[in-house]
């Protein structure tokens, strides 16, 4: 069973522009040096018992038809240069290989972060398979997405489809899996967001966005108070933990002011800095995932953009301030197509192209939450049933690499003045970390913030601040 690729365009066809979700990736992705840690994404995936390589050789095969952002590659280097131009995408037509490779099973871990340590080379493809054979009932399989083509809820996807394409090659006929919708095909979404009309509206769009960014501080970075920003950040954390029954209360309490447990945790956050930084107006980052339809939430590829967006912190109520951060999330959602270099390049007042941005560029503090849709947490990537006996287990390996060096003082900058929130909900309860730059945000601050933070969560879980 094989699937054509459904796009027209050929190797040689003219290079693609950007799709606007992986705008931000790219400017991400140049704000480092060259030899710095590639911004990489990768499923490690030990099989034990008897593995039919050939299916799986296939259904990989498959799923990079079907999924047009596992067979994108760059049609020049990147380079280190942060002024370099986007130097475009194309399509290639066919699969990657599954590249296979033997090792002792006391050196599984080794070969694969090995296999691991080796960058994509983006010029050849963004996606790399290789599987690790350590014995006739054991291999791990290691694929590897640069962020540019896979974000978060792509592995889930990943999986899933790894899973029921096998299935269904070794066990004909006893695959129940639902049926999916058809994936969204990336180059049908570039060349809609690229007609004239939707370029010329886009433009108009950032032109004001920036304006009201300006506006909020979006130039004016948080002041720093411990040293110097350096190229290679360090970065201290302050700990985020509530118990299963405090997260309870706090996603209850949420509920009933209808907003969502993130608006809750940007307000804290918000209300948090403003009031160490003393600040009545600020810029946050916060994501959205872009899988607004129902071919897209089928689609491996990089949906999730970052999305700034403007806070007034000076509401006497905090009811008030919550419906108010409410709102301004809502209304930043519907700016998700504009792509980051344009909005940031107004506002930094630069020509497009020009140096390039980091994630956090035009934001004091950025807010990354994971784990939970709504009322009810879920697992984030659960680990779908293979045949009978084989077992499948993810396995928590990471490559050999260099710490990021930023490539500019502008991008080196952006993150070190920016304060950071990375929480997720998990087995009922809110964890995670506030992050600072050590070099600098004094330690102290940053304490007195996670405090501020902390406190507010847990008044407003308690109901004794609405």
């Amino acid at each position: 069973m094989t699937h054509q690729a459904r796009s027209g365009r050929s190797a040689g066809s003219a290079p693609l522009p950007l799709f606007s979700r992986q705008d931000w990736c790219w400017e991400w992705t140049r704000s480092y040096t060259g030899d710095s840690t590639p911004i990489e994404s990768a499923e490690t995936l030990l099989f034990q018992g008897p593995l039919d390589t050939g299916a799986l050789r296939d259904t990989l095969a498959e799923i990079a038809a079907r999924h047009e952002a596992l067979r994108l590659h760059l049609v020049a280097k990147p380079g280190p240069d942060p002024s370099a131009v986007w130097p475009g995408q194309g399509l290639r037509p066919d699969a990657g290989p599954l590249d296979l490779v033997r090792a002792a099973p006391a050196e599984r871990t080794a070969e694969v972060t090995r296999v691991l340590s080796q960058p994509l080379d983006l010029t050849d493809r963004m996606s790399r398979t290789t599987l690790v054979r350590t014995g006739p009932e054991e291999h791990v399989l290691v694929a590897q997405f640069h962020h540019l083509v896979f974000d978060g809820t792509s592995h889930r996807l990943f999986r899933d489809l790894l899973a029921e394409g096998y299935r269904a090659r070794v066990a004909p006929g006893g695959d129940t899996a639902k049926r999916r919708a058809d994936p969204a095909g990336y180059t049908d979404l570039i060349s809609q967001e690229h007609t004239p009309e939707v370029c010329s509206a886009v433009q108009g769009r950032a032109t004001a966005l920036a304006g009201e960014l300006r506006a909020y501080g979006a130039a004016d970075p948080l002041a720093g108070d411990a040293g110097a920003v350096v190229a290679a950040a360090e970065f201290g954390s302050l700990p985020v933990a509530l118990t299963a029954e405090r997260t309870r209360l706090l996603l209850r309490r949420s509920r009933a002011e209808r907003v969502t447990l993130h608006t809750v945790l940007l307000a804290a956050l918000g209300h948090a800095v403003a009031t160490e930084y003393e600040r009545d107006r600020l810029v946050c980052s916060v994501y959205t995932h872009g899988r607004t339809f129902a071919s897209a939430r089928e689609t491996l590829g990089l949906f999730s953009t970052v999305v700034p967006v403007p806070l007034d912190t000076g509401y006497r109520s905090p009811r008030e301030f919550l419906k108010a951060v409410h709102g301004s999330v809502q209304r930043a959602s519907d700016r998700a197509d504009l792509p980051f270099s344009e909005i940031a390049s107004r506002v930094q007042d630069r020509p497009p192209g020009e140096g390039a941005y980091y994630r956090s560029a035009m934001a004091h503090l950025e807010l990354r939450l994971s784990g939970v849709t709504g009322w009810l947490p879920e697992e984030r990537n659960p680990v779908p049933v293979m045949p009978s006996g084989l077992a499948l287990t993810p396995q928590d390996l990471y490559p050999e690499h260099p710490a990021p060096v930023f490539a500019g003082p502008e991008q080196a900058l952006a993150c070190a003045s920016t304060l950071f929130a990375d929480l997720e909900v998990a087995d009922g309860a809110l964890t995670g970390s506030l992050w600072y730059e050590k070099h600098y945000h004094d330690a102290s601050r940053a304490t007195r913030v996670g405090e501020t933070f902390m406190h507010f969560i847990e008044r407003v879980s308690e109901g004794d601040v609405l």
